[in-house]
């Protein structure tokens, strides 16, 4: 019998706060593509990486966490992955009202919005 392969998730998002750990621990249903963990620190070395990697799977959880100064990785990831096609769960914690208008655009490519990470894992292992 044919084994059915994993799903494939993108992590997008800070690495300040170890999210991705629970993530990690919570999504054991699919295989995780994680930039926080490859350490390549060149620029150029790390946008490949992990632009490779969003081309590589079919879901994107991003977590713009209300610490995350900008977002503008995040909204590059996200962009980048509504452009191949790919699913996009964001968790959307900003509370900066000045912020928070201008990511409106980021919140409308995204098929799901979350307010926490907890509430985006349960959505996710609901679909695996």
């Amino acid at each position: 019998m044919a084994q059915l392969s994993k799903q494939v998730i993108y992590l997008a998002g800070g690495f300040k706060s170890g999210w991705q750990l629970e993530a990690h621990e919570c999504l054991s249903s699919f295989e995780i593509l994680d930039p926080s963990k490859h350490n390549i620190e060149e620029p150029k070395a790390y946008t490949e990486w992990d632009l490779n990697a969003i081309r590589k799977c079919s879901i994107v959880l991003a977590y713009m966490e209300s610490t995350n100064p900008a977002g503008y990785a995040l909204a590059l990831e996200i962009g980048y992955a509504r452009a191949l096609g790919k699913k996009i769960i964001l968790v959307d914690q900003i509370l900066d009202i000045k912020i928070k208008r201008y990511f409106e655009m980021v919140r409308q490519v995204s098929d799901m919005v979350f307010p926490t990470l907890q509430d985006a894992i349960k959505y996710l292992n609901k679909i695996s």
